[in-house]
C-alpha cells in the first residue's frame, strides 16, 4: 500500500488530474491512497473572508465557485453529471456563506471555515478519476484523524486516528477502491473540524501512512524533488536522490519549502520511506528520504527563511539559578510559541522565532525578570549534514568565506541534532550567503568526491548527468 499525496498546483486543471489518474492507474497494483490539498488559491480566498465586507464575501465566494465550475466543465461532458456535481459545489459553498454571515472568526471557526477548499477538491477529483475508469470514493478526513484542539496547527492522537483509518480506508483499499481523502483538515474528539498548518496535506499523508503501515508514503508537486539549495536563488543547486529523515527534517524546518516541517514524523515511527516526486515530470525519480543517508559529503545541503526575530535575554539572575530557562520557554509555551535557535551564556539566552505573533504579551512577561532586546528582519541560513559537526574543517571553511565576503553573523548554533549549523544575519544577506556557501564550499566538496571516487552513483546525488 501507498499514500501518494497532491498538492494546489498538482489538482487544479483537467491536465494536473489527468496526470493524477495516469499515476494512479500505474501503481494500482500497490493499493494507493490518494490526498489531495484544495485547488491553488481557495485557501487564500477563504482565508480573505474574514477581512472582507459582506459585499466582498459574495465575491470572494463567486470567484472560488467559479474556478470549481470551470474544472468540472473541463473534466465532465454529461450535462446531468455536471448538474449534480455543480449542486454539490453550490450546497458547500452554501455552508461558507453561512459560516461568514457569523463575522465570528476566533480560531475554531477558522479551521471549519478553510476546510471547504479540501472537501471541494477531493469531490471533483473522485469523480474525475471514476469517470476516467479508476473505483474511487471521496474520504473527508474529519472522518479519520483525530487531533488535540490546537485549532490552526493541531496534533493527531495516534490511537484514535488509527483504528479510524484501518475501519474507513481498510475495507476501500480490499475492495480495490482508490480512496481520494481531503488533506490539511482533521477534527477534535468532539468533532470540531482542525487544519493541520498551512501545508499539512503533507502531514496528513504522512499520518495515512504511519497508520496503515504503508510502504511509501509520495509527496507529488511541481519541483523534481530536494535540492542541495533552493534552485530558485542557485541556479547551479543538485537534485539530492537520497536524502536522511534527519536532514529532511531539519531542511524543511529551517525552509526547505518543498516539505512540510512536520511531515517526516510518523514516517520515521514506522520506517517507512517518503519520496518527493513531480507531477510536471513524472518520469523523474524525485527525492526518497530514508532512514540513512548514503551521501559521504559533511554538508548535504543549505536552506535559509526570512522575517526572523531575534530576542535576548539578559538577567544576572540566571547564573548558578535553577529552572530560569524552564521559567523562559514556559512564557513561550503559554503563547503557543514555536522557537528555532537558541544560544545559551552565563546571564544570557538568545533565541529566534518565525512567527512574533502575541509577541508583546511574552517581553511583558519576560522583562518581570531581565532585560529584554528584539531585534527584526533577520533570517537565517541552515547548512545541513550528518557529518557537519564533525569535520572541523568545513566548520572552519564557513567562517573563512564569511569573512572574507564581510558577513556579520548575530547569532551561532550547532543543533543539538550534531547535523545542523545555522547562522543568523541581516534578512537582506541572506540570498547572497546562501550562493556563496554553495557555490564555494557545497560544490567543492562534490567535485572532490568526485574527482576522488570518479562516480557519481557512491553519494547519490543528481544533477550531473
Amino acid at each position: 500500500m501507498i499514500v501518494a499525496k497532491f498538492g494546489g498546483t498538482s489538482v487544479s486543471t483537467k491536465e494536473r488530474i489527468l496526470t493524477i489518474a495516469e499515476i494512479v492507474k500505474v501503481d494500482l497494483h500497490r493499493k494507493p491512497i490518494v490526498v489531495v490539498s484544495a485547488l491553488s488559491g481557495v485557501t487564500d480566498f477563504l482565508l480573505s473572508i474574514t477581512t472582507a465586507s459582506y459585499s466582498q464575501v459574495e465575491e470572494i465566494i463567486q470567484k472560488i465557485n467559479v474556478l470549481h465550475q470551470n474544472l468540472i466543465n473541463e473534466l465532465f461532458t454529461d450535462n446531468s453529471k455536471r448538474k449534480s456535481m455543480s449542486n454539490y459545489i453550490e450546497n458547500k459553498l452554501n455552508e461558507v456563506r453561512r459560516i461568514a454571515k457569523t463575522k465570528h472568526f476566533d480560531k475554531a471557526s477558522l479551521d471549519k471555515l478553510v476546510s471547504y477548499g479540501e472537501i471541494l477538491s477531493s469531490y471533483i477529483i473522485a469523480n474525475a478519476l471514476e469517470d476516467m475508469g479508476i473505483k474511487t470514493m471521496q474520504v473527508v478526513a474529519t472522518d479519520i484523524i483525530v487531533t488535540d484542539d490546537n485549532f490552526g496547527s493541531a496534533e493527531f492522537l495516534a490511537q484514535s486516528t488509527k483504528r479510524n483509518a484501518r475501519k474507513i480506508l481498510m475495507p476501500m483499499v480490499k475492495k480495490g477502491i482508490v480512496p481520494v481523502v481531503t488533506g490539511y483538515i482533521g477534527a477534535t474528539e468532539d468533532g470540531k473540524t482542525t487544519t493541520l498548518g498551512r501545508g499539512g496535506s503533507d502531514y496528513s499523508a504522512s499520518i495515512l501512512g504511519f497508520c496503515l503501515d504503508a510502504e511509501e508514503i509520495q509527496i507529488w508537486t511541481d519541483v523534481d524533488g530536494i535540492f542541495s539549495a533552493d534552485p530558485r536563488l542557485v541556479e547551479n543547486a543538485k537534485l539530492l536522490k537520497t536524502v536522511s529523515y534527519r536532514e529532511a527534517s531539519e531542511l524543511a524546518t529551517f525552509g526547505a519549502k518543498v516539505l512540510h516541517p512536520r511531515t517526516i514524523r510518523p514516517a520515521v515511527k514506522n520506517g517507512i520511506p517518503v519520496r518527493i516526486l513531480n507531477s510536471f515530470n513524472i518520469k523523474g525519480s524525485g527525492s526518497l528520504i530514508v532512514d540513512k543517508s548514503t551521501i559521504a559529503n559533511p554538508i548535504t545541503a543549505i536552506s535559509s527563511k526570512k522575517r526572523i526575530t531575534l530576542i535576548n535575554i539578559y538577567s544576572t539572575k540566571m547564573l548558578l539559578q535553577k529552572g530560569f530557562l524552564a521559567r523562559v520557554f514556559q512564557i513561550f509555551a503559554n503563547k503557543n510559541i514555536s522557537i528555532d535557535l537558541v544560544s545559551v551564556s552565563e546571564v544570557s539566552v538568545s533565541l529566534t522565532l518565525d512567527n512574533d505573533e502575541h509577541l508583546d504579551s511574552v517581553l511583558i512577561e519576560l522583562s518581570k525578570f531581565s532585560s529584554v532586546t528584539t531585534t527584526k528582519n533577520l533570517g537565517i541560513v541552515s547548512l545541513v549534514g550528518e557529518r557537519i559537526v564533525a569535520s572541523s574543517s568545513t566548520i572552519k571553511a564557513i567562517f573563512d568565506i564569511l569573512d572574507k565576503e564581510k558577513i556579520l553573523v548575530k547569532m551561532i548554533s550547532l543543533g543539538a541534532s550534531d547535523i545542523n549549523v545555522s547562522l543568523v544575519m541581516q534578512q537582506d544577506q541572506v540570498e547572497h550567503v546562501v550562493k556563496v556557501l554553495h557555490n564555494q564550499l557545497l560544490l567543492k566538496l562534490l567535485n572532490n568526491q568526485y574527482n576522488s571516487s570518479g562516480s557519481l552513483h557512491n553519494f547519490a546525488l543528481g544533477g550531473f548527468d
